[in-house]
């Protein structure tokens, strides 16, 4: 992986517009865009509840593009405090931004091929960079394979949208719910031609590890792997 740990301590007001259900089990929280905040495709944020310090994983990717008005962060359903405390804002809700940043370089570079492998939730930095990409017309060539445990794929809609309007981009879906590990290594083999292209993985522990170690199996340089891995509910 290359590139550092780019972070930004900070202390900035979040107002929560609304609360959107994506899927059964997903949300997404907007929040009105404070003045001057600046933000690259694949960044994450630190959120704190205002007045309150809960319990659970605080690090949420930015699901918003730097090209959007307003910030969002979708998430999964969970047990944690804070997890419980989101899926029950509000609007006008108050939160903090105590941190944000990117690591490892989790950004698309311009004029390269890229390959972003998603599962589940992993999904989101990537409709992040996928949105700039549509604003701005990007020609990059990007392939999106988008893992999933059932068929209720996140951001689909628009996802389809961007590629019919995008030639550059294309979007597989994979729902692996009757798949097992081997047939499912053989499909990622047979989807990726070219080891010579930048490679991003997001989601769970897990799948970020094994479809790192396939991709390092099929020959990628590990310098031209990057991971965003979502860990804790």
């Amino acid at each position: 992986m290359l590139g550092g740990m780019i972070h930004k301590n900070l202390h900035t007001e979040l107002v929560v517009e609304s609360l959107n259900a994506e899927t059964p089990n997903h949300w997404s929280i907007l929040f009105r865009r404070p003045l001057n905040f600046q933000y690259e495709a694949g960044d994450w944020m630190d959120i704190e509840f205002a007045g309150q310090e809960l319990r659970g994983g605080k690090t949420y990717s930015l699901s918003s593009s730097p090209t959007d008005s307003d910030l969002q962060i979708t998430f999964r359903e969970g047990i944690s405090e804070l997890k419980k405390a989101l899926q029950g804002t509000r609007p006008n809700d108050r939160f903090f931004i105590t941190r944000f940043g990117n690591d490892y370089g989790f950004q698309l570079k311009k004029n390269q091929s890229s390959v972003l492998i998603a599962g589940g939730i992993g999904v989101a930095p990537f409709r992040s960079m996928l949105k700039e990409m549509f604003d701005n017309g990007d020609k990059n060539k990007v392939t999106l394979i988008y893992l999933n445990q059932n068929e209720d794929f996140l951001f689909k809609d628009e996802l389809d949208m961007w590629s019919t309007k995008l030639p550059s981009l294309s979007v597989i879906y994979i729902s692996t719910k009757e798949i097992n590990r081997k047939k499912r290594e053989r499909l990622m083999r047979s989807l990726i031609k070219n080891a010579n292209q930048n490679f991003y993985i997001s989601g769970p522990p897990g799948m970020v590890e094994s479809n790192e170690h396939l991709l390092i199996d099929m020959g990628v340089q590990i310098r031209n792997i990057r991971i965003d891995s979502f860990g804790g509910y």
